[in-house]
């Protein structure tokens, strides 16, 4: 049954017409990437809210890495309207360069985390009042460098020579315009996160050999190793999804095509299982509740009959 998304909208195939013939395999293909990236969808949301909910979470790192999960959503979102392509060639130029603006930012919160935690395990210890500066001083960097090299893909796009893209997709343009206004700054900012996670964990191993405390040490090296790790899931991640799409436009092989696809999709899913099934997050979760149970116990023990004691016995009449 065709609908006005699948028909007028959106450019699935009506796949309940299978029995007429044979689906064709862009339509599978779109069809679990809309099933994937509704999951994906979910467990950004839950990896948001679980951030949310949690004081000690939100700090400067934990408030960039709440942005960057909003980002991956609304691209997410977005993506999957343009997937299989659609029969308004305005609208999907739209998509197309909303898809672009949306990901570099993401890219660049990326990266901001990266050189942020270089910062932070350099200093001897932060400096909260600088906090909201920096925050501030990210958001105009993250935001406003993508809408650049959105604006200079505008300006050299041939709008009158689209080709056949937006009845495909809605985010591979033109191959020379994607490689050099995305790929190459993308993946630019990829390997210069990877530097700097690298550079942060020489500076985390130098700290940890200056401590004296042996408590300190462990907490110090518990807490940087996992917020390193998980930051290092994320570029992993962008990188191949990233070379994947630059392969795919500069050798136009359908296997990177279907690649890329599945990767964006399930793209949300391991950002947030990355983001939640932190042990840090886990342990901000333990000791919520061990809290929450001490005081429940120590109430119970203050207003129990039985623990009552008059001490001094009073005097007897």
């Amino acid at each position: 049954m065709e609908t006005l998304y699948t028909n007028r909208l959106h450019g699935f195939p009506n796949l309940t017409a299978g029995q007429f013939g044979p689906v064709p395999e862009e339509g599978v293909l779109s069809l679990v990437v809309v099933l994937a990236t509704s999951v994906s969808l979910v467990a950004l949301v839950f990896a948001f809210i679980t951030y949310s909910l949690f004081s000690d979470l939100r700090n400067l790192m934990g408030t960039t890495v709440m942005t960057l999960l909003a980002t991956t959503f609304m691209a997410q979102l977005i993506y999957v309207v343009g997937v299989g392509g659609v029969h308004d060639k305005e609208l999907c130029l739209s998509i197309s360069f909303s898809l672009q603006y949306l990901h570099l930012a993401a890219i660049l919160w990326l990266s901001s985390l990266c050189v942020e935690s270089q910062v932070i395990k350099r200093e001897c210890a932060p400096q909260p009042n600088k906090m909201c500066f920096k925050f501030l001083f990210s958001c105009l960097v993250c935001w406003g460098l993508p809408a650049l090299a959105v604006s200079a893909a505008y300006a050299v796009t041939d709008t009158d020579h689209l080709g056949h893209m937006y009845k495909v997709n809605c985010w591979f343009s033109e191959n020379k315009i994607y490689l050099l206004t995305y790929s190459f700054p993308a993946l630019s900012l990829l390997s210069g996160s990877a530097c700097a996670l690298i550079r942060s964990r020489v500076s985390l191993e130098y700290r940890l050999r200056m401590e004296a405390d042996i408590k300190s040490r462990t907490r110090m090296s518990t807490s940087g190793r996992l917020e390193l790790s998980l930051y290092a899931r994320f570029v992993a991640l962008l990188t191949i999804l990233d070379i994947c799409g630059a392969l795919h436009m500069a050798t136009n092989a359908y296997f990177f095509w279907v690649a890329y696809n599945v990767l964006h999709a399930i793209q949300g899913v391991l950002m947030a299982l990355s983001a939640t099934c932190n042990s840090q997050v886990l342990s901000v979760y333990t000791r919520k509740n061990r809290r929450r149970r001490s005081a429940s116990r120590l109430l119970s023990e203050t207003t129990s009959v039985d623990s009552l004691d008059w001490r001094p016995l009073p005097n007897t009449v």
